[in-house]
């Protein structure tokens, strides 16, 4: 059932985006199909992979996913300038250090997330996954970024399915 309803988003959000919905037209057509095979495939292997059962509680978190994005596009845009205001002043004050960041999530899809965020986010890099550890290796442009990656932990948290998300706070 789940794989169903993945496939109709997919495709919902194709449509959406194309904008090609006339069957008429042979170009059209083509698009179309192209469109539903690409949709198709995917969902073939997320099914494949076994995705939705692993991380079941995934689209429940997609939900959560649309306050977080504009979050971290936010993120992104002050990062962006603090880095260009760093970069262009007389005197360079980039001072690139690793640091680690411990993370408390318990699915890797959440895991995955937090390191696509800190490698997004302009002036940090995700060098490293120590699963072991609960901690990532972070390269950062200027120090003192630890207190961000402590707000971006919490901020990805909250994706977690209820229940999911650990209680320990991430420590320096």
């Amino acid at each position: 059932m789940l794989h169903i309803l993945l496939f109709a988003v997919l495709l919902g959000f194709w449509a959406l985006l194309s904008g090609e919905l006339d069957w008429a037209d042979t170009h059209n057509r083509y698009l179309m199909i192209c469109g539903i095979v690409s949709c198709a495939l995917v969902t073939l292997l997320v099914r494949r992979v076994g995705f939705i059962d692993k991380e079941g509680p995934a689209l429940r978190m997609a939900l959560k996913m649309i306050p977080y994005m504009f979050w971290l596009a936010w993120q992104t845009v002050v990062s962006a300038w603090q880095v260009a205001r760093e970069v262009w002043r007389p005197k360079l004050a980039v001072d690139p250090s690793m640091t680690t960041a411990p993370y408390t999530f318990k699915h890797e899809l959440t895991v995955a997330i937090y390191a696509n965020s800190i490698t997004l986010t302009p002036g940090t890099l995700t060098v490293s996954i120590d699963t072991e550890k609960r901690s990532m290796g972070i390269h950062q442009l200027t120090p003192g970024g630890e207190a961000g990656l402590k707000e971006m932990h919490d901020q990805v948290a909250r994706l977690e399915p209820s229940g999911a998300a650990a209680t320990q706070e991430p420590g320096p």
